[in-house]
């Protein structure tokens, strides 16, 4: 497994990081606020299919808290909708050696599977998502980038096993 913080260490040395004062960086409520502002414009900018200024915000929160989850989860999508597989699969390895049964984790992991035509790793993946909690029955239904796992015969099984999951 990837530790986090050797991956993580070398946005300092990324030119888009910008500095704060000294004091900030040492104040955990400073950083923790700072992450939080950089996740909630990464998603703007996702929403907005700004794709290169969302991966930026999302490692600037990244680089404020280092184990924040949901921007592990976000920058890989950006990274899936740019096609940047490899880079969207480094973020989640490094959230899988942080909380391996990140739902979204799973459920992103079955995307990046599907995307590169992968369909039994792909259904593996949904299936570890639905086990450990995915609920949005909607995003199975009409996310296009598991379009390949819907056409699978298998994606019945896992339809069922949604329902038993969350009755």
């Amino acid at each position: 497994k990837i530790a986090a913080e050797k991956i993580i260490s070398h946005f300092n040395d990324e030119k888009n990081l910008h500095n704060h004062d000294k004091t900030n960086n040492q104040d955990p409520q400073s950083q923790k606020r700072m992450g939080i502002y950089h996740y909630n414009e990464g998603n703007n900018l996702l929403k907005q299919s700004n794709f290169e200024e969302a991966i930026s915000n999302y490692k600037m929160a990244l680089h404020h808290n280092k184990d924040f989850e949901e921007s592990y989860i976000n920058i890989s999508t950006a990274y899936l909708s740019t096609k940047q597989f490899d880079l969207a699969l480094k973020y989640l390895n490094i959230l899988k050696s942080i909380n391996p049964s990140h739902p979204l984790l799973h459920y992103n992991l079955a995307c990046y599977y599907s995307l590169l035509g992968k369909t039994a790793m792909g259904m593996e993946s949904l299936k570890e998502a639905i086990q450990n909690g995915f609920n949005d029955q909607k995003m199975l239904k009409s996310d296009p980038d598991i379009e390949n796992l819907r056409q699978s015969h298998q994606f019945g099984e896992l339809k069922k096993l949604f329902r038993i999951q969350h009755r």
